[in-house]
Order: C-alpha cells, then sequence, then structure tokens
C-alpha cells in the first residue's frame, strides 16, 4: 500500500459539546503517517473507523500480512501515566542472548483520550498496537462523522521574499481618485 494522501474532516456530538477536527492520513512505502492539521486531536476510539473509512479495502489484512512477516519475537507493553495518558509499546527481541530488545513502535494516547502526537508507525506495526490500543479504547456504538476526499494543490503560489503588489494597487487606485476629480 502506497502513494496514498488523504484528507479527513471528523466530528462527533457528545453531550451538549462539538468535536471536530482535520487531519492528512499518508500511507508511503508502507509507512502510514497521520497528522493533525486543525481542530482537536482525534480521539482513539475514534481510530479505527478513521483507518477503515480512508484506507483502501483490505488494509487490515495487508497489515496483518505485514505484521506475520516480521523476523522477530515481539511483544507490545502498555504504560499508564499518572497523568492519565496511555502509551503502547512495541518491542522487538532481536537477540535473547544479550536481552536486545528495543522499541520499534509506541502509540500515545493522552490524559484526554486523543491521539495529540500523531501517528508514524510502519502499517506492519498497527495491527498489535491497535489490538492493545482498542482494548483501554473500544470504538463506540454511535458513528462519528467522517469526510474523506483527495486534496488537490491550489496553483498560483509565489515564492517567499516576492512582492505582495500591494503597492501597485494603492498606486493604482490613487490614479483612479485623479482622473475621477
Amino acid at each position: 500500500m502506497n502513494d496514498l494522501l488523504r484528507h479527513v474532516t471528523w466530528g462527533f456530538r457528545r453531550d451538549d459539546q462539538t468535536f471536530y477536527g482535520l487531519l492528512a492520513v499518508r500511507v508511503d512505502d508502507n509507512r502510514l503517517q497521520i497528522k493533525s492539521l486543525a481542530g482537536s486531536a482525534l480521539p482513539a476510539e475514534k481510530l479505527l473507523p478513521l483507518l477503515n473509512a480512508t484506507l483502501p479495502e483490505g488494509w487490515l489484512k495487508e497489515a496483518e500480512r505485514l505484521h506475520q512477516s516480521r523476523r522477530n519475537p515481539w511483544l507490545v507493553k502498555s504504560r499508564y501515566g499518572m497523568s492519565g495518558c496511555s502509551d503502547y509499546f512495541l518491542y522487538s527481541l532481536r537477540n535473547e542472548e544479550y536481552l536486545d530488545q528495543p522499541r520499534v513502535a509506541s502509540l500515545h494516547v493522552s490524559m484526554y483520550g486523543k491521539l495529540n502526537e500523531g501517528l508514524h508507525l510502519w502499517l506492519g506495526d498497527v495491527p498489535p498496537l491497535l489490538a492493545a490500543m482498542l482494548q483501554d479504547y473500544p470504538p463506540p456504538s454511535e458513528g462519528v462523522s467522517l469526510q474523506v476526499y483527495e486534496p488537490v494543490l491550489r496553483g498560483g503560489y509565489r515564492d517567499p521574499g516576492e512582492n505582495s503588489g500591494l503597492q501597485s494597487v494603492i498606486d493604482s487606485l490613487k490614479a483612479m481618485e485623479v482622473m475621477a476629480e
């Protein structure tokens, strides 16, 4: 799964509050990136519905295939901070004799239950981390409004340092005033 870029506007109501945001979801060379562009950080329980709406059909099967192709034994450990945050760490056992077991990926959920640090993961690391996170933050039964679209670059951008043209407009307005007199 490669070369995918989508923007997602999301929103939902809880009690008398409305939450919304804009995210960029990118997959390049089987690397998943989710970046908040505007609004609130995405609630952790909305991650699975977001992935299902944004990624191509069969993404979970492909992610699981990549996960199962890893060379080394793996382990997910959860850490719960005093603030109420949750961290999910994926470790790989590279060499048992030397206890070489580096952290290969992680997922952070803030004390407010939000993905405020975004995601930067190999697609094969998503299934075990998501499985651990979903135990603490299951998707809600009520839906979330998700609008997925492919962004396009607007044309006509000017380089930094280029003249804005304001003085020319002011001069032409002054010339029109003089002509009107």
